[in-house]
């Protein structure tokens, strides 16, 4: 399993992240901690294959934000 994603991605999210090549974890990492609308990163996720819902982006994105420094 890749430690790259920072915080504890649920299961979902690191078996997504594990599955992409290298130049498309960089761009889905962007992504997720950029504040782009959580639809649209599910959206195109599941259009490449990758069942998530945007429900698991934002409880991921909260978990960030509820981190200790």
């Amino acid at each position: 399993m890749s430690e790259g994603l920072p915080g504890s991605p649920g299961p979902t999210l690191q078996r997504i992240y594990d599955e992409l090549e290298p130049h498309e974890r960089e761009t889905v990492t962007i992504r997720l901690l950029d504040g782009s609308s959580a639809e649209r990163l599910a959206l195109i996720l599941r259009k490449h294959g990758h069942r998530v819902s945007a429900s698991t982006i934002r409880t991921y994105r909260r978990s960030l934000m509820e981190a200790p420094l």
